[in-house]
């Protein structure tokens, strides 16, 4: 390799790992927060609701925070004088995306359905195919959500062998019923790092932190 090309390749190293870390820095800390303050409120609005005016509730949720990710993406892009569809988030989107289409997907068919606890079945498939979406970008993130995407994975699996297997054997579950365990998850694991993210971090911080 010519030391022409070893400098490209460096160079081409270097606005990977800074893609990724911008990546990281607009879609976490802050964003963690919003989602999990916004989840909190939607697990007190949507209680009692089922079917469609459950989700919907927690899709209209979904959609502020999305809004609030792209806002940050822009932000920090418009900073950096570089593009928003960037390379970097290329690859993370096509690393998150199937699973979060899948996970979603499967829960509005389950609240389509309209059968009975459909909404926690829902719940279900949501957290554990959102933390299988965190796990599938984790070469954009530091390790700390890789740690929140098996969080949510065992979570998720936990909760749905409860759901459908043996409800006896998950009395959380039914204690907290389907907005309670949105809310102790895409609420209470999201402020839990978010504010660690927030509180620590360096912005040294990037994919290996």
């Amino acid at each position: 390799m010519t030391t022409h090309q070893e400098a490209a390749e460096q160079l081409r190293v270097i606005r990977t790992m800074m893609e990724r870390a911008t990546i990281f820095r607009a879609l976490s800390g802050e964003a963690a927060m919003l989602g999990g303050a916004m989840s909190l409120a939607a697990g007190w609005i949507s209680e009692g609701k089922s079917g469609w005016a459950w989700g919907g509730i927690w899709l209209a949720g979904l959609a502020v925070v999305i809004l609030f990710a792209l806002w940050q993406l822009l932000r920090v892009a418009q900073s950096h004088s570089r593009p928003l569809w960037s390379h970097g988030l290329k690859v993370a989107l096509r690393g998150a995306l199937p699973s979060l289409v899948a996970g979603g997907f499967v829960g509005l068919l389950y609240l389509r359905s309209g059968v009975k606890g459909g909404e926690s079945i829902a719940a279900c498939f949501w957290i554990m195919h959102y933390g299988i979406a965190l796990l599938a970008i984790r070469e954009f993130a530091p390790k700390s959500m890789v740690w929140l995407g098996l969080a949510f994975l065992i979570t998720g699996l936990l909760s749905l062998a409860g759901s459908t297997v043996v409800q006896a054997m998950n009395p959380l579950l039914v204690r907290l019923g389907a907005s309670g365990l949105m809310a102790a998850t895409f609420g209470g694991f999201h402020l839990l790092y978010g504010a660690a993210i927030v509180t620590t971090t360096t912005r040294r911080d990037g994919p290996g932190a």
